[in-house]
């Protein structure tokens, strides 16, 4: 696998290195799906929850290309000069098919497993965020109620919210409700 990992040249310039990986994937490895596009990418630089780099598809010079990944997996890729989907992937060799992550059903049972080990990861660590913020309104809550301040209706409300999700996220996780 292709990582892109942050580095520092001896002159003190930072920037991004294409990295071969093995073994355990780390923290810092980009999502497998952007691995095809982003080693096709000339002077890619992590940008935000994504990157940027220099467009494949006409003379760039400022890295007018926008890749991130989207909550569904899928690559998203935008030209700021306006260049269409096609140009940019086809000046690279690629599809749109391979913005989109692999269907399950063409994936081996060790890939499967693995991507099923993966998603399962992926809610447990969603379910956590999402108890750990409610946790959070209730506790501010609690405090104001231990003060003898009265809950206005929109609080309440907010409680009320608070109390769907932790439910939510316990069946996420494989409670009962």
């Amino acid at each position: 696998m292709i990582a892109f990992l942050k580095t520092q040249s001896p002159a003190g310039g930072r920037g991004w290195a294409k990295q071969q990986v093995t073994g355990q994937v780390a923290d810092n490895v980009t999502p497998p799906s952007a691995d095809l596009l982003l080693a096709r990418l000339d002077r890619v630089r992590k940008a935000g929850a994504g990157w940027s780099a220099c467009c494949p598809a006409h003379e760039d010079r400022s890295a007018s290309l926008s890749v991130s990944t989207g909550s569904d997996g899928r690559l998203l890729v935008h030209c700021f000069a306006g260049c269409s989907i096609g140009d940019v992937l086809g000046a690279i060799g690629l599809t749109v098919a391979d913005l989109f992550p692999r269907r399950l059903a063409d994936a081996t049972p060790e890939e499967r497993r693995a991507l099923h080990a993966l998603a399962l990861k992926s809610r447990l660590q969603s379910c956590a965020n999402v108890l750990d913020h409610e946790a959070s309104v209730v506790l501010i809550a609690a405090g104001d109620l231990m003060r003898g301040r009265a809950l206005p209706d929109h609080d309440h409300a907010r409680l009320a919210l608070a109390a769907d999700r932790i439910r939510a996220a316990r069946v996420a996780i494989g409670g009962r409700q």
